[in-house]
């Protein structure tokens, strides 16, 4: 089996557009500049034309004319270097999707609560593609060297909360979960196949999913499905946790059962704002 826990090994995000797009509706000038932005996904670092180059699997000369573009709109900025990072503009973007999960500001006490009896880190996530993104995220230490925060992405594969969210999807939306690994990201199959789909239907039983190293080796995860938007969207509560605070065994006698009444009390207070 393809080895796949951890995100050193992951394919570099390459260009998700085809040049023959055949949908004549289809702006691929635009879907070229969000995959320069996306390039910039969990780095804290900036990037060349090159790099960004190599990582969208872009031309150089289209790349240095989207940077250009995106730098003179604000959504990228250059460092002392000439290297690029991101701007303001991004954050600005994805404010009001932010402000409008209520969810976040009602679920903050309880979720720092966990944070405190875990030392870990307690987020609520999304499906982003094949991954998920945080929309919330909060710790009280700083105990491990991963310190996510909101926006961070990753993949569903082989996480906890990967698998409590996917325990929300539709027998429809889960085949075409499949069919898009299949597609994307061929080095997951087996794993997902054999042991992520076990997982998401013993989540849909005990409601609570857990991970031990299989992301990271040095964090357990644990997550539990919370609920689906009007809208359709997805979302989960899980914890990443320094695999020395607690045994396998704990997490999934202790924790799992807890997360799993942390999820109850949230949706009861989304249910009642």
């Amino acid at each position: 089996m393809t080895d796949i826990s951890s995100p050193d090994t992951a394919p570099l995000a390459r260009s998700k557009v085809s040049e023959d797009h055949s949908d004549p509706s289809f702006a691929t000038t635009l879907a070229h500049g969000l995959d320069l932005l996306a390039a910039f996904r969990n780095r804290s670092g900036s990037l060349s034309n090159a790099e960004l180059a190599h990582h969208t699997g872009l031309s150089r000369p289209t790349v240095s004319r989207l940077s250009y573009t995106l730098e003179q709109l604000g959504y990228l900025k250059r460092d002392a270097k000439g290297r690029f990072e991101l701007g303001l503009a991004v954050l600005a973007a994805a404010y009001p999707v932010l402000s409008a999960l209520k969810v976040r500001q009602v679920a903050r006490p309880l979720i720092r609560e966990f944070a405190t009896y875990t030392g870990g880190t307690v987020s609520i996530a999304m499906p982003f593609g094949l991954d998920f993104i945080y929309v919330e995220t909060v710790r009280t230490t700083d105990a491990v060297a991963h310190l996510p925060d909101v926006g961070f992405t990753g993949t569903l594969a082989t996480t906890a909360v990967g698998r409590a969210l996917l325990s929300l999807f539709t027998p429809d939306e889960q085949a075409a979960y499949l069919a898009k690994v299949k597609a994307e990201r061929p080095e997951e199959v087996d794993y997902v196949e054999k042991r992520m789909l076990p997982d998401i239907e013993l989540c849909r039983e005990r409601g609570f999913a857990i991970s031990l190293g299989e992301w990271r080796r040095e964090i357990f995860g644990v997550a539990a499905p919370l609920y689906r938007t009007p809208a359709g969207d997805c979302l989960s509560v899980n914890c990443g946790i320094p695999s020395f605070r607690f045994s396998a065994e704990q997490i999934e006698r202790e924790c799992g059962p807890r997360i799993l009444g942390l999820a109850r009390s949230i949706r009861s207070l989304v249910d009642n704002g």
